[in-house]
């Protein structure tokens, strides 16, 4: 059986759909740029397949047909060395991630179309990077106890709007709404803080993943009303106990990042006023 490659036409809208640049959200790099030749253009990225092409190959699935198989949506544009590195990973690198890769790549191009900055970005320190973070992790989601939360929905969609600000540089609000703009942390030039960064990142997606998990084993039951109004019920005190020790090693990892850029970082769970 032969390889299901991309046709000519898949390959370009995947590249401009990013951008022109890498979707791993740790490179970020641009896959474009100027010849010699002032009528031509250099190309260093590759359309690689989340599934791989044929049987064999990096995450092969025999469920999908020729015509999926060689489809945008199996697709993700990466530079030749990050396509590289998923096919020799192939258990680190899952069907997931690169979906996710994929996402948040997108997501950071639209964002780049949709509210445009006459700020050079790239003469952004460090220090404003982490500055930038710092209000990603200024919100209920990371300074309230578990079994306070008003709304779990609107706990898991902060979770996900932190993850897209750290790769990608944008916090947006519930409706969609540009909050805040920095950039993501592959611009980091501090190769500690990026790491830890990334760290933090993990995190969060394993906190997304704790919350899918208690939803479907019905640990947490979120339940919607007739007038529209949503309550829930937490069955497992232990899933609320991992979500606040989750959390808080979430700030401890950033608070050390921001000690060492000189920028407050906030606490977990936030200081309450006494009451005399």
């Amino acid at each position: 059986m032969g390889r299901d490659d991309f046709p000519a036409e898949v390959k370009d809208v995947l590249a401009l759909r990013v951008g022109m640049r890498c979707s791993n959200p740790n490179c970020r790099q641009p896959t474009s740029g100027p010849q010699q030749d002032l009528t031509k253009a250099l190309n260093v990225g590759v359309a690689a397949h989340v599934t791989a092409a044929s049987r064999g190959g990096p995450r092969y699935d025999p469920s999908l047909g020729t015509a999926d198989r060689k489809s945008a949506e199996n697709a993700i544009w990466l530079c030749q060395n990050c396509a590289k590195l998923i096919d020799n990973d192939s258990k680190r690198y899952t069907v997931d991630l690169l979906q996710q890769w994929k996402k948040l790549s997108e997501e950071a191009a639209r964002l780049a179309i949709d509210s445009p900055s006459s700020e050079d970005l790239s003469a952004v320190s460090d220090s404003d990077i982490i500055r930038f973070y710092a209000q990603c992790f200024d919100r209920p989601a990371f300074q309230d106890p578990f079994m306070e939360e008003g709304s779990m929905e609107a706990f898991d969609k902060a979770i996900e709007d932190t993850i897209t600000a750290i790769n990608t540089g944008c916090l947006r609000s519930r409706d969609g709404g540009v909050l805040v703009k920095g950039e993501g942390k592959a611009f980091l030039h501090n190769t500690e803080w990026r790491e830890q960064m990334g760290v933090i990142v993990d995190l969060l997606r394993a906190i997304r993943s704790r919350y899918d998990s208690a939803i479907r084993l019905k640990e947490i039951h979120v339940s919607s009303q007739a007038d529209g109004r949503t309550w829930y019920c937490i069955h497992a005190q232990t899933v609320a106990e991992w979500m606040d020790g989750t959390r808080a090693q979430v700030i401890e990892t950033f608070a050390r990042v921001a000690e060492a850029a000189g920028v407050d970082a906030p606490r977990f769970p936030r200081p309450r006023p006494r009451h005399w």
